[in-house]
């Protein structure tokens, strides 16, 4: 744990040891005898079946797999067809009559003296259809239409392959050039950008129509793919950066180091201070989402839009996308057209579009919150039936255990 958390952690951890290595040795290890046979003193009644334990780890398992099926659907594949949805309108064409037509004294000889334009004359109106990813509900039934049930997870298993990939090669790669945060850093964005193919063959498994081609030969060429090399190493820095910048501000946080100061701030003497620690702890999150919106948002739509416009032809997407606004901007006389490729990818991406996003993102952590909200309150329920005394004295008793087995070791060491 870094930042503030662990500073503030740390004292508190650091004062219950100061607390329990202050009492006598042999009275210590006498309490903590007396805490570890609890359980077993307690009798029969008080034992807890491990198969009872079995309900609530059920419910935990499946807490855990619905909101990772939330932040996947919603998080991945309908996020990814909003960032490349665009604005479609119908055209509905209405006969329009003569603008003597409602006269009533009007001579029935002019329908004949006049032109057919005249008579024939139409209306057009224009009809702004609502975007398919307006709502959570209509994506996912669109996604059924397409490919069934299974669609709100298309892509799953290219998915975990970029992600396992991606994930060795980072390990691989940081350990080669030196341990340390920086270098992680430094090989996250290199492997990032190496391996951008296999994540805009993920892309296109999300947003393209169903193929009869094997994974393995969707990948697009490596000429072609040179055009996601810059918004892949923009979108890796923009994941760096919501890690590093939050943390740079936690470390200007003033944390109270020894005991007055942490004593004036916990009895409320040092107001100053106390208000000056809230804003910093306020300001950690605060940036955190400034970033995320500011900095990783444009990065992965640009992203998106880019692999999106890279489909090999014969692929279409199974929403509407108009590669030609993003080519509108690109000079396509220059040979260097990747800067402008990338600037024009998020430039036709309207603010609708952007607040419509936003909105799903919101939507996806209020739904994930929901879920985990009504599973806590399911397991507990399910502790309380079990018996939440009986489980609170295994705690205590396991705990003295685990440390009675740490002073041995260090003993014997």
């Amino acid at each position: 744990m870094s930042g503030v958390q662990g500073h503030v952690l740390g004292h508190i951890v650091r004062r219950g040891v100061q607390h329990f290595s202050s009492l006598p040795a042999d009275d210590r290890i006498s309490q903590l005898n007396r805490d570890a046979m609890l359980y077993e003193n307690a009798g029969q009644e008080m034992e807890i079946n491990p198969r009872e334990l079995l309900p609530i780890l059920i419910t935990g398992f499946i807490v855990l797999l619905i909101t990772a099926s939330i932040k996947y659907t919603v998080g991945e594949v309908v996020a990814s067809l909003s960032m490349i949805e665009s604005q479609t309108s119908t055209a509905i064409i209405e006969d329009k009559p003569p603008a003597y037509a409602d006269e009533p004294d009007a001579p029935l000889v002019k329908e004949g003296l006049l032109p057919a334009e005249a008579v024939a004359d139409v209306e057009v109106t224009m009809i702004h259809n609502v975007p398919v990813t307006a709502k959570i509900r209509t994506t996912v039934k669109h996604l059924h239409r397409v490919g069934g049930f299974r669609a709100r997870w298309r892509g799953a298993g290219l998915s975990f392959l970029y992600h396992f990939v991606h994930s060795a090669a980072v390990h691989v790669f940081s350990n080669i050039i030196g341990g340390g945060m920086i270098t992680r850093a430094i090989a996250y964005i290199l492997v990032s950008v190496a391996t951008s193919r296999l994540h805009m063959l993920w892309t296109h498994s999300m947003i393209a129509a169903p193929s009869a081609k094997p994974w393995y030969r969707r990948f697009v060429a490596r000429k072609d793919a040179k055009a996601v090399l810059l918004p892949s190493f923009v979108f890796a820095l923009a994941q760096q950066a919501t890690i590093f910048l939050p943390m740079a501000v936690a470390s200007f946080v003033i944390v109270p180091t020894t005991d007055d100061d942490f004593k004036a701030l916990v009895t409320g003497k040092n107001n100053g201070a106390l208000f000056g620690l809230s804003l910093g702890f306020l300001a950690v999150p605060a940036t955190a989402l400034f970033v995320a919106l500011a900095i990783l948002l444009p990065a992965a739509v640009t992203l998106t839009r880019v692999e999106a416009m890279l489909l090999p032809e014969g692929e279409e997407t199974i929403v509407p996308f108009d590669r030609q606004a993003i080519m509108a901007g690109v000079d396509t006389t220059k040979k260097c057209q990747a800067g402008a490729l990338f600037t024009s990818a998020w430039r036709s991406f309207d603010r609708a579009a952007r607040w419509r996003l936003i909105k799903l993102y919101i939507k996806m952590t209020l739904m994930q919150m929901a879920v985990l909200f009504i599973g806590f309150h399911v397991m507990l329920a399910e502790l309380y039936i079990i018996g939440g005394e009986r489980l609170a004295l295994l705690i205590k008793s396991g705990s003295a255990q685990l440390e009675l087995m740490a002073i041995e070791a260090q003993k014997e060491q």
